[in-house]
């Protein structure tokens, strides 16, 4: 019995992960940004703002309660605190052994790591939809002509762009070149999504190349101090002999 429930903790875990994250980005004079998993949707900023005004009532509360506990007499300690051993620093390691040399190595390998982590992301990353429309106009005639042409060269490369990183289901993008108008007028939505067991896949697979640069650079500062210390041990028994 004990074995079917696991199971389907299990399947309900899997099912879960298998879901997608939604991301909902849209602007039409006024920009929103909408997350969703599931059946469960948010407006990110409305939660941000409320967040904030939350964070702002309770600052006066927490001074408060800070200046109370100011006038209250503090106890004194006689105990001696005792001190941690500081942990030890890879990168200080790294400097003190090879040198800036070896710093910069460290560096371009974290670099290439950061890289392959955003490129597997991306990877990943469905746009499902993305909507562009856009009217553009100018001071006269030929001032909307030029910015039609500037605009439509910017946002159509930026989609060339995208799409070589991510996969793009659906895009629908209407410029027009509006020479009766007074000003610009630009509606946006994209709709994206992120399978959530993808994410965790990609994330382990940083988190293991990671931990081996980590090991293999510890494992190098390791040598490198014993045959350091060998070295110094010959001349002090080559000192002594002598």
């Amino acid at each position: 019995m004990w074995w079917i429930i696991l199971l389907i903790i299990f399947a309900l875990i899997f099912l879960f992960f298998w879901q997608s994250l939604h991301i909902v980005i849209s602007y039409d004079g006024e920009f929103k940004l909408i997350a969703g998993l599931g059946l469960i949707w948010l407006d990110v900023l409305k939660l941000f703002d409320k967040f904030i005004e939350n964070s702002k009532k309770d600052k006066p509360k927490k001074e408060k309660k800070e200046k109370d506990k100011e006038e209250k007499p503090k106890e004194e300690k006689n105990e001696p605190e005792e001190e941690q051993p500081a942990k030890p620093n890879v990168f200080k390691e790294v400097i003190e052994l090879r040198g800036f040399d070896g710093a910069i190595d460290l560096l371009s390998e974290f670099a290439s790591l950061l890289g392959k982590f955003g490129n597997g992301l991306a990877k990943h990353f469905v746009i499902r939809k993305i909507t562009v429309d856009y009217a553009v106009c100018g001071d006269d005639a030929a001032d909307t002509a030029i910015k039609f042409g500037a605009i439509s060269a910017s946002i159509f490369s930026l989609l060339g762009v995208i799409g070589s990183y991510s996969k793009i289901k659906k895009r629908n993008v209407n410029i027009t070149a509006d020479y009766t108008g007074s000003e610009d007028s630009q509606k946006v939505y994209i709709h994206m999504s992120y399978r959530l067991l993808s994410l965790i896949a990609v994330a382990l697979a940083a988190l293991k190349d990671f931990l081996q640069i980590m090991r293999r650079e510890k494992s190098i500062n390791a040598r490198i101090r014993a045959r350091s210390k060998a070295r110094q041990q010959k001349a002090v028994q080559e000192s002594v002999n002598s």
